[in-house]
């Protein structure tokens, strides 16, 4: 492949990579909180919250202070949802419960100060003795006791039995007799207040009813006088015939009117067409309207006859016969007759259109007139009918008002209360609480908060790449698949564990990435790969070696190329000799020009299988960026892609050296390798966006040394995910089926 096609493919890759949706980018943050990596971050680290939750709740239990008993009383309010009716009459202060809102009310007026006020001025000298007893300091029996309110108020509780109208009242106290003291007198007094409250409610309630009662009269009666008095000054009585005669009347006027504007009109256009024939000089005895006036069509025809005579002695006489002459003077006096007759017929026209206007305008002032009365009269009917209106409504308010207080009053007199006790309180004869199991519950709530939010916490900070979430939305890349460690394979094997079929479920892993590849690059073959990663150990050279074995199954010639030259191991894997290999033919050929035939022999290239083929890269030198410099400046690739289809480069780390960078100039798609829960996701992708702006496709990420027991755990599920056992089995099964 030449340069300016190899540049082509690579601008083409890149605006590939480019495409990958902004949606990644804006939801990888709120990805990173789903239920799934919260599981997986927890059960990663467990443990640790187990300890540390362990630790904690046992540190609590031990620094907790021996509390005093305490004794718990409850009593039971029953809000009936209606009260039986003696007679049909609604209260004025209705006190049933039908809604939990009113409920709700009931709760919070019992926690109010005001009621507490009125329970508080309730207890006797003895009783509030009582109370206050068993709060005493036993150190110091002189000092004062802590206040009534100190003691009830905070060690009350009122809420709602679910699904009911029940209230319940608990109160909690060191003396049993004290619990159960407070709690009967809270239900007694709320019941007192309430009816309180009812009594005095509808007493006001009387009040403002007869005061409203006596305004509302007054009302009555001046609305009533006020429509006598316009009943009379308006004669209402005669009023309908009036309104009657006045729009019949606007009717003909507006009919008249329209039939003397259609007159106008009519003359206006035929003024405007003789108007218009005497423009043109045409004949006006072809507007209907001239010859049918009076005697111009008998003149025009007598004029027309006239002239005809004139021409048959013409060809008889000469102009001074006495005959011509006759004819002339009959001629000319026909002429002036009929002239006359036209222009009578115009200023008769004309005339006629001047009364028009006349009687349009005496029209449209008695049509005004007649409209204007017909508004009064419409006024004085609206005026009259909002003052009816507004006399029924009054007198309907003072009826339901009069009706109300009636009521009200009947209302008064009988039992208005709904609460009742359903269950008094009784003295308790065992405490409440029992210490231990408080400072156990507490203890527990603070180990099992550990136990599941510090592995949470932890797993929050850690940015380093260990799913396919974080590679996916995290480093904004795909990824291509996932492998498993190799702790039962050897050194040498882990290189070869693709061509060797040392492990089937690895081999599929590295199918599925070659799938992946195959499916997301754009570039045609021949082409070249370049694989790196971000830090050393990760596992790039062992990438690199598999998937050149895995393109080398799949038919392509690939030659794998070894450009680490600072730490070469390609060699030891496949066992070819030191000292051969790129670097001493870089020295041998400093030159190499287009023109130059490429010797694949005397490069060192040595053949690891059928379509495999390795470059070494010699041995480890110091200057490896002047190398790639000259590398750049020969047609060394270029050549060997002549050769080969895929051409498989392993670098240096990218986030530690430059040589891979600088080797991207070469290749047209890059294959990252990211070693599990080893580097952080920030200094990834800082190394990844470099190779954005090289130029270079960017396929995906190979995640490598994932851990068996947690692969499913962090969300992979691609090929080579199972155990080898399963593709062996799967295998045999199948075998088994074509015997």
């Amino acid at each position: 492949m030449s340069k300016p096609v190899q540049a082509q493919t690579r601008s083409t890759a890149h605006r590939s990579a480019a495409r990958v949706p902004d949606q990644a980018q804006a939801g990888g943050n709120l990805a990173h909180f789903s239920p799934r990596n919260l599981l997986n971050m927890f059960l990663e680290r467990w443990w640790i919250g187990l300890i540390a939750g362990a630790a904690i709740a046992t540190v609590f239990i031990l620094a907790q202070p021996k509390l005093a008993p305490v004794y718990r009383s409850e009593v039971k309010l029953l809000f009936e949802p209606q009260k039986d009716q003696v007679i049909g009459i609604k209260e004025v202060v209705d006190t049933t419960t039908t809604s939990n809102l009113q409920l709700n009310l009931h709760i919070e007026q019992m926690l109010s100060t005001t009621f507490y006020e009125y329970v508080q001025s309730s207890f006797s000298s003895a009783e509030i003795e009582q109370i206050q007893a068993p709060y005493r300091n036993p150190d110091n029996p002189s000092a004062p006791p802590p206040s009534l309110a100190g003691i009830i108020r905070p060690h009350i509780n009122i809420y709602q039995q679910k699904g009911t109208t029940i209230v319940r009242i608990v109160v909690t106290n060191r003396d049993p007799e004290a619990a159960a003291l407070i709690a009967n007198r809270f239900s007694r007094k709320y019941i007192d207040f309430t009816v309180d409250k009812a009594m005095t409610s509808t007493n006001s309630a009387i009040i403002f009813l007869k005061n409203q009662s006596e305004e509302k009269r007054s009302e009555v009666e001046s609305v009533e006088r006020a429509m006598q008095d316009y009943r009379a000054r308006h004669n209402m009585a005669a009023l309908g015939e009036a309104t009657n005669i006045v729009r019949q009347k606007v009717g003909l006027l507006g009919n008249d009117l329209a039939q003397a504007q259609l007159e106008q009109t009519t003359l206006q256009t035929l003024i405007q067409l003789i108007e218009d024939y005497r423009k043109r000089g045409q004949s006006l005895y072809e507007i209907s309207a001239i010859i049918g006036f009076g005697n111009v069509a008998s003149l025009k025809t007598q004029y027309e006859n006239i002239l005809a005579e004139r021409t048959a002695l013409a060809e008889r006489y000469l102009e001074e016969h006495p005959r011509m002459r006759q004819n002339a003077l009959a001629l000319a006096d026909t002429r002036a007759r009929l002239d006359a007759a036209v222009d009578l017929a115009i200023a008769e026209t004309h005339a006629r259109l001047n009364l028009a206007r006349q009687h349009e305008q005496r029209l449209r002032s008695e049509y005004a007139a007649a409209e204007k009365q017909a508004q009064d009269l419409d006024r004085i009917t609206i005026d009259y009918k909002f003052l009816e209106e507004d006399a029924v409504s009054k007198r309907q308010a003072y009826n339901s008002i009069l009706s109300r207080l009636n009521e009200t009053t009947i209302v008064s007199q009988l039992e208005n209360v709904n609460i009742k006790v359903l269950d008094k309180a009784l003295v308790p004869g065992a405490p409440s609480n029992s210490p231990s199991s408080q400072i156990l519950l507490q203890a527990g709530a603070f180990g099992f908060i550990l136990f599941l939010g510090l592995p949470i916490g932890i797993g929050l900070m850690d940015t380093r790449v260990k799913s396919s979430h974080d590679v996916e939305t995290g480093l904004d890349h795909p990824l291509l698949g996932g492998i498993k460690t190799m702790k039962k394979l050897t050194e040498a094997e882990r290189p070869n564990v693709f061509r060797l079929h040392k492990d089937d479920a690895l081999a599929e892993a590295y199918r599925g990435i070659f799938s992946e590849i195959e499916i997301r690059s754009p570039v045609p073959f021949p082409k070249r790969i370049l694989i790196t990663s971000s830090v050393p150990g990760e596992g790039k050279s062992l990438t690199a070696s598999n998937m050149a074995a895995v393109f080398a199954a799949h038919g392509r010639r690939t030659l794998l190329v070894d450009c680490d030259f600072r730490r070469p191991s390609l060699r030891r894997y496949f066992g070819t000799a030191p000292g051969t290999g790129l670097l001493s033919w870089l020295r041998a050929h400093p030159d190499d020009g287009a023109d130059t035939p490429l010797d694949l022999a005397t490069l060192g290239i040595a053949t690891v299988e059928n379509n495999l083929h390795l470059l070494p890269a010699g041995h480890a030198i110091k200057n490896p960026t002047e190398i790639i410099d000259q590398i750049a400046h020969s047609e060394l690739f270029n050549k060997l892609s002549k050769s080969y289809e895929v051409i498989i480069i392993d670098t240096p780390p990218a986030a530690v050296f430059p040589d891979a960078l600088l080797l991207s100039r070469f290749c047209a798609e890059l294959v990252y390798v990211c070693r599990f829960r080893t580097v952080r996701r920030k200094l990834i992708k800082k190394t990844l966006s470099k190779f954005t702006e090289s130029g270079i496709s960017i396929l995906g990420v190979v995640l490598n040394r994932m851990p068996h027991a947690s692969i499913m755990n962090y969300g992979y599920d691609g090929y080579g995910a199972y155990g080898s056992d399963y593709y062996k089995a799967y295998q045999e099964e199948e075998a088994a089926a074509v015997k």
